[in-house]
């Protein structure tokens, strides 16, 4: 066995020296442009006061309209900063995306909180089929929460 994991490494090692410099240049733009993104939503945020505004009577998360301008942007923008633009978009596509979900999946479970507080919601009855260690609400599942909160 220790051979095999051996190989595993040697290949493993063999991999990661055949990337190509302008490729890792090329993460590195791409997350520089997520960063600046990040930082321009917190500012945006900020500015207007929350990242989700109500607009007759529809939440409308303003980064995610923000995802839809940098989209629109990249379309008109040739090279390497329309490629950037992209990835910008992607990134705030994502973050509008994160908090819309989160907010469906709550008034789903009928969870008032934090997805932490899930297991003292609806599923803390629930045993499941093969005992209290095995569903939800039982002690493991309490126990892998808590163990959770240190990852």
């Amino acid at each position: 066995m220790a051979a095999s994991l051996t190989g595993y490494y040697h290949q493993a090692g063999l991999s990661i020296g055949r990337v190509r410099s302008e490729d890792v240049e090329e993460l590195g733009k791409d997350y520089m442009a997520v960063a600046a993104t990040g930082a321009a939503i917190a500012f945006l945020g900020t500015a207007v006061g929350g990242l989700d505004k109500e607009i007759f009577g529809v939440t409308v998360p303003v980064d995610g309209l923000f995802s839809v301008a940098l989209g629109a942007a990249s379309l008109k923008v040739r090279g390497e900063p329309g490629n950037l633009l992209k990835v910008a978009s992607i990134a705030a596509g994502g973050s509008a995306a994160v908090r819309t979900f989160e907010g469906f999946f709550k008034r789903g479970f009928g969870v008032k909180g934090d997805f932490t507080d899930l297991q003292h919601d609806r599923l803390s009855g629930y045993e499941g089929t093969y005992g209290p260690t095995f569903g939800f609400g039982g002690p493991a599942q309490d126990r892998l929460v808590a163990a959770a909160r240190y990852l």
